[in-house]
């Protein structure tokens, strides 16, 4: 994008409202009860796997605290989505080329909350979202951890949520508070579960048992499970020399899951007419959590 147009763009931001947007797009926000579970891991690893399939894929950093997806993937942006906020930047202008033609929305920890805008940055976000997703399949949101009111309300207004959790007993604890919370706000809101950095199918399943068990007994509801991500010290090799798992090392264990994962998702997540519309219209409520 030249100057020019990015200077055209910004002037239509000061005072049109976008037509409202009807094209499809599947919305999955990725969360965790607790962090230190890998949820920014299995972000990039699913994205990149999507990719891979040809799913034209934008991932959205929300992790405002600690945005650090751009520091994973080894890519360095000179600007952010405060920079499109206070008008300075389009979107289009703020959006990084990642491995595998996938494109990131880069985060800036300590800017307002995406739930707490202004009139005027809520118009400069939609119409950047809307440009940008017409040309996505996907849009996926790295949310924070843990249950905050922003957090929650990026889940609730998504198409369906994946809740990553860990085999570590506190991680199920945390999992657990997070499935009973979405659950209590709108019980029909599609929740997948997945098992990270487990050590074999054995405890992933054992995971799973316990979970389901709780769910069941206390919530009455049964999760959908997408599986495991194996503890594989390629994704740690692959942090330390920021690249995604996926790129740097195609044939390892926690690429073939990461790849198993995206083609279960590619045939189990229908694709709404308004996908993103919906997204937006729960996220811009002014409903309580």
């Amino acid at each position: 994008m030249n100057n020019d147009q990015a200077a055209r763009l910004r002037t239509l931001a000061q005072g049109q409202r976008p037509e409202a947007p009807l094209f499809a797009a599947r919305v999955l926000a990725i969360t965790s009860g607790k962090g230190g579970v890998g949820k920014t891991n299995v972000v990039a690893g699913l994205a990149l796997s999507l990719a891979q399939l040809g799913e034209r894929v934008v991932v959205m950093d929300a992790d405002f605290g600690l945005a650090n997806l751009d520091i994973l993937l080894g890519l360095s942006p000179q600007f952010t989505l405060e920079h499109v906020l206070r008008g300075e930047k389009v979107l289009e202008e703020i959006l990084l080329d990642g491995p595998m033609g996938i494109r990131i929305i880069p985060a800036s920890s300590g800017i307002q909350e995406l739930t707490r805008l202004d009139t005027m940055s809520e118009l400069r976000l939609i119409q950047g979202l809307q440009r940008v997703a017409e040309t996505a399949d996907w849009l996926l949101i790295d949310t924070a951890a843990g249950i905050h009111d922003s957090v929650l309300k990026l889940l609730m207004a998504a198409q369906e949520v994946i809740l990553v959790t860990t085999p570590e007993p506190t991680s199920l604890v945390d999992a657990y508070a997070m499935v009973k919370i979405l659950h209590l706000r709108e019980a029909s809101k599609p929740l997948w579960l997945l098992v990270n950095n487990g050590q074999n199918p054995d405890e992933a399943q054992e995971t799973v048992d316990q979970l389901q068990a709780a769910t069941e007994r206390f919530l009455g509801k049964r999760l959908n499970v997408l599986g495991l991500i194996p503890n594989d010290p390629h994704i740690l090799q692959a942090v330390r020399q920021q690249r995604g798992v996926v790129d740097l090392y195609p044939r390892c264990p926690a690429t073939l899951a990461f790849q198993a994962l995206a083609r279960q998702l590619l045939s189990r997540v229908s694709l709404q007419p308004d996908g993103f519309a919906s997204f937006w219209r729960q996220l811009a409520s002014e409903d309580p959590i």
